[in-house]
């Protein structure tokens, strides 16, 4: 197994300055990078800023697939008009589980901080919870619009069957079966 990367032995506020900094200079100029921690008393060798830079820049283009896909996955279903059954709310909820589980095994594997990552490990815990719930009001409230939906067609079919002079057992047959009932 490799050595780890100096740059995880950094105090965290330094390695975000950093990820701020190779974000924005879009993954170039480690040598730079590296001459700026040497000015604040880190000794981290370019080629371990690039390794690490490499790394974060594979995670950033991820991400931003990931958004890329989101938005264009928003505007589809926006465009189809209303989301009455929650579509877009799944498929949201998918895509978040997924990621918060990406993280819950980056956060696994990152054993030089485990309070870090258990105080981490907490917030996804409670995020995946809390879209557990929202999933689920999601689905009982489609549920409870399908049957109010049912209710109202069965009460409109059954006075235009009745003006139409149908027998009260044909009428009766066919709300059963609009309602689903047995």
């Amino acid at each position: 197994m490799p050595p780890r990367n100096k740059v995880f032995d950094l105090p965290p506020e330094v390695r975000e300055q950093l990820n701020e900094k190779l974000v924005s200079s879009g993954f170039q100029g480690y040598e730079a990078l590296a001459g700026w921690l040497k000015e604040r008393g880190y000794n981290v060798s370019k080629s371990s800023v690039h390794r690490y830079g490499q790394d974060l820049e594979e995670e950033f283009e991820e991400a931003m697939g990931d958004v890329r896909k989101t938005t264009e996955l928003a505007r589809a279903m926006a465009s189809e008009g209303e989301d009455e059954s929650g579509h877009l709310i799944d498929a949201t909820a998918r895509i978040v589980q997924d990621q918060l589980l990406r993280i819950s095994i980056a956060m696994r594997k990152a054993e030089h901080e485990p309070d870090v990552a258990a105080k981490h490990l907490s917030s996804v815990t409670k995020a995946l919870a809390d879209i557990g719930r929202v999933s689920l009001s999601q689905k009982k409230w489609a549920k409870e619009l399908r049957v109010e939906v049912a209710k109202e067609a069965a009460e409109k079919a059954e006075s235009s069957m009745a003006t139409q002079g149908m027998s009260r057992e044909a009428i009766d047959s066919i709300k059963r079966d609009i309602l689903g009932i047995a």
